[in-house]
């Protein structure tokens, strides 16, 4: 449905997209992700023909639209302010585009009332935007971008500014719409469990770039580089040395400790004793009694435990780093020496190539201060 090819743009000079190529299917929900400056509005606002590219272009449904002002593209933009009309009434605000496609009086009011039922509206099309709570509201621009019908819509934030049972109520809400009427969102978020709950796919992207797009389960379970592991939900890192194996598997020596990792890639050129990080999600360690077994196992002290409500999280000091662990109940006190275990295929192995990401120094910071953190 959208393809964009080698998409660029800068600002003063500074590069915000760098050509970026990327293919959205028909009725696909994608997410794109990541931090601030990462180019993420810029591409939406590219597609959506509020910023021109320097080069590249934009093909929404095979017409290539690069030239097209947002008015005369098959798309809808849901913003994070909602940019509602406060002087109109729900229904009215819905109203607003219809009138512009000309629609006819009957047309407009059937649209405006599908479109109400659609987002859970039914009743409230004659209240004023300030009778409303902040959900309501949102829900309101998503109804007026849907009654237009567009082919694509795009949707930057738009949970941004709710409360977090708010967002989660209006996410699970959003993805229901979307399934129903089976149009193509493109979604921005910096939130990684938005991202993973909404998104057919997922697109990483860091300094204007791509740096993964795939599923949920992918972005998460099998990261193709150190950043997407670290940035999408939380890690632990452990630096180690490669000490064999095969493309893959590969043991990796961690303190003291001989750790089999899946290699984050099947190309890459290690030899013994090349340095390497090793990603490990808290939810794939488990604590034990120091003395009991467990082949493979690394050894710490437990510096913290925190009762989080779904999880407790526990801090365990592990050759003067720290490992997060995450688990449903714990029976661990601080200064108790245990033995750390990680799943079967759970260790992730990045090899240390000159000038790529590597993970924060945070991990080889004092206990306390990571702790705190």
């Amino acid at each position: 449905m959208i393809e964009l090819k080698a998409l660029c743009k800068s600002f003063g000079g500074v590069p915000a997209v760098r050509d970026l190529d990327l293919v959205v299917g028909r009725g696909e929900f994608l997410c794109l992700l990541g931090s601030s400056g990462c180019g993420k509005s810029t591409t939406l606002r590219m597609i959506a023909g509020f910023i021109q590219p320097d080069s590249g272009s934009v093909l929404i449904d095979g017409v290539d639209v690069s030239g097209y002002g947002p008015d005369a593209r098959p798309t809808s933009m849901v913003f994070q302010d909602y940019a509602i009309f406060p002087h109109l009434t729900v229904a009215e605000n819905i109203e607003f585009g219809l009138k512009a496609q000309k629609l006819a009086k009957d047309e407009r009011a059937r649209r405006t009332e599908e479109a109400l039922e659609l987002v859970g509206l039914t009743g409230l099309g004659g209240r004023r935007p300030n009778e409303l709570s902040g959900g309501q509201q949102q829900r309101v621009a998503v109804a007026r971008s849907l009654a237009i019908r567009p082919s694509v819509l795009l949707m930057d934030e738009p949970l941004s500014n709710l409360d977090a049972k708010t967002r989660i109520q209006l996410r699970t809400q959003l993805r229901e719409i979307q399934r129903d009427t089976g149009t193509t969102i493109v979604y921005v978020t910096h939130d990684q469990e938005e991202a993973l709950a909404l998104g057919d796919r997922i697109a990483v992207m860091k300094d204007g770039s791509l740096e993964q797009l795939g599923s949920g389960h992918e972005i998460y379970l099998a990261p193709s580089n150190g950043f997407v592991a670290d940035f999408v939900g939380i890690t632990n890192w452990l630096a180690g040395e490669y000490a064999g194996g095969s493309d893959e598997s590969w043991e990796v020596n961690v303190a003291g400790a001989v750790l089999p990792a899946t290699p984050a890639s099947t190309s890459s050129s290690v030899s013994p004793g090349s340095p390497v990080d090793v990603s490990v999600r808290p939810e794939d360690v488990s604590l034990s009694e120091e003395d009991g077994p467990g082949a493979g196992a690394l050894r710490g002290v437990v510096r913290d435990v925190q009762f989080l409500g779904p999880v407790v999280r526990t801090y365990v000091e592990v050759g003067g780093s720290v490992v997060i662990v995450h688990s449903a109940q714990s029976g661990w006190s601080p200064g108790a020496k245990v033995r750390l275990s990680i799943g079967e295929g759970a260790a992730r192995a990045f090899p240390r190539v000159e000038g790529a990401w590597r993970p924060p120094e945070a991990a080889a910071r004092p206990v306390v201060a990571a702790a705190a953190s």
